[in-house]
């Protein structure tokens, strides 16, 4: 019996839950090296592999003193994996800076997140999972 092969669903649901336990670094073994991700919120824009990865880190952690995650679905839709919750966070003064809806969408090649989206409403993810582009 070989070893079993994690789900799409499970693989993204570990990168959150690392995210939300502040485990950054860990998250980079579940991406591709060429990962693509376009945050909303935090310095929003497109970052590109595991080095991007890391700057989008080290703007949040400047920005946010702490965050939190709350998953409350995740499924399937279109090949993509589509996460929705709640977000949290507080500024290094301690002053509430977000309380937002949040959804994530990411796509996989081999078993890893090849690239991702976050958006403020679940329609907003819905409709990104519709429009884009195949992956390369």
């Amino acid at each position: 019996m070989g070893v079993r092969t994690r789900s799409n669903s499970e693989v993204f649901q570990k990168v959150w839950e690392l995210y939300a336990a502040g485990r950054g670094p860990e998250i980079l073994e579940h991406l591709d090296p060429e990962v693509e991700w376009r945050p909303a919120l935090v310095d929003p824009g497109s970052y590109h592999g595991h080095d991007g990865m890391r700057a989008w880190a080290a703007a949040s952690s400047r920005a946010w003193k702490s965050v939190t995650v709350v998953l409350e679905s995740l499924r399937e839709v279109d090949g993509c994996v589509v996460a929705s919750g709640r977000i949290s966070a507080l500024d290094h003064h301690g002053d509430q800076v977000v309380d937002s809806e949040v959804a994530c969408v990411a796509e996989f090649r081999d078993g890893r997140v090849a690239r991702a989206a976050s958006f403020l409403s679940d329609d907003d993810a819905l409709a990104w999972v519709s429009a884009r582009p195949a992956l390369p």
